[in-house]
């Protein structure tokens, strides 16, 4: 089919010439094979506004929020916007693309209490990956690709986002589940989560994010805990660093952060404690 041989070409040129992450190629890729199936479009030069409007139309039906619609929109846009500085034609008209409103949501965090209740409830290969991204404050679409060559002891190595390199650190606890795990699967190479405990997909791919999320939703909604989002976890790797006195510059490089605020929008370690700092100081 033209539209995937279109879709690799793209993917290239965000690999090799633009130097983006695996992470962020693998959800490029992702929202635009989703696109090409709900709209089921065969060339990116038969893309109307039609087309476009039954995209969103499915996208909210499958329950997206407006933030995550408003990125679906913005990746098959890039898209467009490579093959028509190609030269090829491409009926969309950009101007007449919604962007929808997003509102400040509270942002989640869990204290490591509640971590170990939703721990409980979950078996393996979750139970790890909660682990994994509690300890390192990793990103979902970092943890789903990770391989095995990430791994050195208790130290993982990878690309995160904005192919900037990182380096983490998990507890002697989890790397001791970790290698029970790897020996339990037989895993010597290639992705983490590729197994055959129910995760495994074709061609030896890991997982969606998608598919990890769900089943993190389940696991803390079973747990009690509502409204769960994998990116909480990272907030609440921050929290608990700075409640155990980790001071801002050093959750920053923990974090991977460019920037102190960047960080600082991850801390609620001082969350309803406000009046006793202002006895304390004043």
């Amino acid at each position: 089919m033209q539209i995937t041989h279109q879709i690799n070409k793209y993917l290239d040129y965000c690999q090799n010439i633009r130097q983006m992450s695996p992470a962020t190629i693998n959800n490029k890729e992702n929202i635009l094979r989703r696109f090409v199936n709900f709209t089921q479009i065969t060339d990116i030069s038969n893309l109307t506004n039609n087309n476009f409007n039954v995209y969103i139309k499915r996208l909210f039906e499958c329950g997206a929020y407006e933030s995550s619609v408003n990125i679906y929109i913005s990746t098959v846009v890039s898209f467009v916007k490579f093959y028509r500085n190609t030269g090829l034609f491409v009926p969309l008209n950009l101007n007449l693309l919604p962007h929808f409103k997003t509102y400040q949501k509270t942002r989640k965090f869990y204290t490591k209490d509640e971590i170990k209740k939703a721990l409980e409830c979950a078996s393996e290969p979750e139970n790890l990956m909660i682990q994994i991204m509690f300890e390192t404050g990793m990103r979902i679409a970092e943890l789903v690709n990770l391989k095995v060559a990430n791994f050195e002891n208790n130290k993982i190595v990878f690309i995160g986002k904005g192919s900037k390199k990182r380096e983490v650190y998990i507890t002697p606890i989890t790397l001791e589940k970790l290698n029970e795990y790897f020996s339990a699967n037989q895993i010597k190479s290639g992705y983490v989560w590729c197994v055959s405990s129910g995760l495994k997909t074709v061609n030896g791919e890991p997982p969606t994010v998608t598919t990890i999320r769900k089943n993190l939703q389940k696991i803390f909604k079973m747990a009690g805990f509502g409204g769960f989002y994998p990116h909480a976890l990272r907030h609440s790797f921050a929290t608990n660093l700075q409640e155990n006195g980790a001071t801002i510059p050093e959750i920053k490089e923990m974090m991977g952060h460019s920037s102190i605020a960047t960080t600082e929008r991850y801390l609620h370690g001082f969350d309803g404690q406000l009046e006793k700092l202002f006895e304390k100081y004043r």
